[in-house]
């Protein structure tokens, strides 16, 4: 392994259903040790509930409000909170903000950026096929849940 610099407009941006992304760092260059995310958040914006079977996450609130629910945890995270939803716990969040927010994801072992690449490859419409996106998700060892009350 190599030390590693990616510059402040570094690494592969992808769109993730109208959510812009960043893989700031992949795993193929850190000998699948860690990867490494930034989420560009729209107002009410975040991932559907689920779980990782691989991959532990932890997350940096870099601009922004968020509230976040870890297993059976509910809760408010603020800029500079951090945050460990590890793997096999059901997690998810909201974006409570009204201008763009930001979260710095570390993924570890590295994997799941590919989860983000192959989405990213997929045109809007594509992203839409909830079918396509589940399979997926489950080669990546993703579950993804129900909204809560459904």
């Amino acid at each position: 392994m190599i030390p590693i610099h990616v510059p402040n407009d570094g690494g592969k941006k992808v769109n993730i259903l109208g959510i812009p992304m960043v893989i700031r760092l992949h795993g193929r260059d850190t000998g699948g040790v860690v990867s490494v995310v930034e989420s560009h958040d729209v107002p009410g914006g975040g991932p559907p509930p689920h779980i990782h079977r691989r991959e532990d996450e932890t997350f940096q609130i870099i601009e922004g409000d968020y509230e976040w629910t870890v297993g059976d945890r509910k809760f408010v995270a603020q800029k500079g909170a951090t945050l460990f939803a590890p793997r096999g716990i059901a997690h998810t969040y909201r974006y409570l903000g009204q201008t763009p927010g930001r979260l710095m994801c570390v993924i570890t072992p590295s994997g799941f950026e590919g989860f983000f690449e192959e989405i990213g490859a997929l045109s809007p419409q594509q992203q839409q096929d909830m079918p396509r996106v589940m399979e997926l998700a489950k080669k990546f060892g993703l579950e993804i849940l129900p909204p809560p009350g459904v």
